[in-house]
């Protein structure tokens, strides 16, 4: 029978009341180092860990991310706190859960206290000494926009032009380390990929409708295959279909019923190419790195505000659970500083929360108090996760995800089945919920416990109300 004995279930929660228990530490000034190092964070929209080839991905070619992950140290499991675009993005810069401030999907309108906002990342680099730049696309809530929040400039496309302003950026004469984020719009252009097929993008020059006319030409075998997990999961939670749009850009539920095998097998292709040329601008500032001498003067920070289904369980875009949407690609690359060619493949990663206390500590700032992130420079460096977290944490509108080192626990808000259950080890597809099964009923009751604890811990009302409590029996 396959359990999880009472020793393990002790060891997690020990585990958490440690990392809780750091948290509420009085704050210590970080120390000072005797150079601060520039900082370079690239985002980009929309890409899940498996888009990089270097994670084995055949049907496409990163060469600037592999280069990237090949100096540094990349973690395969890294997940957001939210699996859409606005609240990622504003836990990534305060270092919060985007439910603490109300943002639960793109369509809220946050409420960002003042003292968030004076913690906002930007800020906190700023008043360390920085010169600060944000180019590209932000996405957040007013009070956080970069002019707002701590950048002295904000360049604002997202596009072909912003690595030229970027390197601009940093080749500038200064007495100060720099702050820069280049942050991409794709590829999140794959959302567009229905209006393509139903020829609603007149503007020839939007790449997507390009790509869509070159896919359409080639030959079935030239397209990328189906996913492995594309089949939709047994069991699956009643609440998955029950939020796939029908009128939204990317029509989720319409797809789903209706892409046959070519249809998705295009989408892949077009999801492949967008990620490639996003690659090719991120390259131009690398090598403007390394020209200018810079690579060990610089952290380089990679990640992504969510990932795309890419076709698996029949479904495209983001705001899922799954694999492919929570999850995204993290690279940390000092060269000199952090070992090079690392995999990380066991240290769990919250992007929303541990990016701001990770820059704090590269850049000799303070971590706030309060926080619920940690810092990740001491694992980066050593390899080691003491003590080893014990999960982490993604929320949206529709529910909450939780994921250990094993497992992935799902608990929807609605539905007649509202858990999903899977073992990350031999099912990291998630194609066999097990929430059902009564050999695993003492991992569910397990993670339901760990559920209830972070809610707790994180004052998460919200998910309160609709929290399982674990049958103990």
């Amino acid at each position: 029978m396959k359990r999880t004995s009472t020793l393990s279930l002790l060891l997690a929660i020990a585990a958490t009341a440690l990392l809780s228990s750091s948290r509420t530490r009085p704050t210590v000034p970080a120390q000072e180092p005797t150079e601060k190092p520039n900082i370079l964070l690239i985002i980009t929209d929309q890409q899940h860990a498996g888009m990089l080839s270097c994670a084995g991905n055949p049907n496409l070619s990163t060469p600037a991310l592999d280069g990237l992950a090949k100096g540094g140290v990349r973690f395969t499991n890294a997940y957001v706190t939210n699996p859409v675009c606005g609240p990622s993005r504003i836990s990534m810069f305060t270092g919060r859960m985007p439910g603490s401030f109300g943002m639960f999907h793109n369509a809220a309108k946050p409420t960002i206290p003042l003292g968030a906002r004076a913690k906002s990342l930007g800020r906190l680099i700023k008043a360390a000494g920085y010169d600060t730049f944000y180019g590209g696309k932000a996405d957040m809530s007013a009070a956080l926009a970069p002019l707002a929040s701590g950048f002295d400039q904000h360049f604002k496309s997202s596009r072909e032009t912003l690595p030229k302003a970027c390197i601009r950026f940093i080749e500038r004469e200064r007495t100060a380390p720099f702050f820069a984020v280049a942050s991409f719009i794709n590829p999140h252009d794959i959302c567009f990929a229905d209006q393509a097929r139903e020829n609603l993008i007149h503007d020839e020059r939007t790449p997507i409708a390009e790509l869509y006319r070159r896919a359409r030409k080639l030959p079935l075998d030239q397209l990328p295959p189906l996913p492995s997990n594309y089949a939709i999961p047994e069991g699956e939670p009643s609440a998955v279909g029950a939020n796939l749009g029908t009128t939204t850009v990317t029509p989720s539920r319409l797809m789903r019923e209706s892409y046959g095998e070519r249809d998705w097998r295009m989408y892949r292709w077009m999801y492949c190419r967008l990620t490639e040329r996003v690659d090719q601008h991120i390259g131009e500032i690398l090598d403007a790195l390394e020209r200018n001498g810079l690579e060990e003067e610089t952290l380089v920070v990679f990640t992504s505000d969510h990932g795309d289904m890419d076709a698996s369980h029949h479904l495209p875009s983001k705001a899922h659970f799954y694999e492919e949407s929570a999850g995204v690609p993290f690279i940390l690359r000092m060269t000199g500083t952090l070992p090079a060619g690392v995999v990380n493949e066991s240290s769990l990663v919250s992007t929303g929360l541990d990016l701001l206390p990770t820059l704090c500590e590269f850049a000799g700032v303070a971590i706030p108090d309060g926080l619920l992130g940690r810092s990740l420079r001491t694992v980066a460096e050593g390899g080691r996760d003491t003590p080893e977290r014990a999960f982490v944490v993604t929320e949206n509108h529709t529910g909450r995800m939780l994921r250990t080192s094993e497992y992935k626990y799902c608990l929807f808000i609605e539905g007649e089945e509202r858990e999903s259950l899977f073992d990350m080890k031999s099912d990291r597809g998630e194609l066999v919920n097990l929430a059902r099964n009564s050999d695993y009923a003492s991992v569910l009751d397990e993670h339901r416990m760990l559920l209830r604890g972070w809610i707790e811990e994180s004052g998460d009302s919200t998910a309160l109300k609709f929290a399982i409590e674990p049958d103990n029996d």
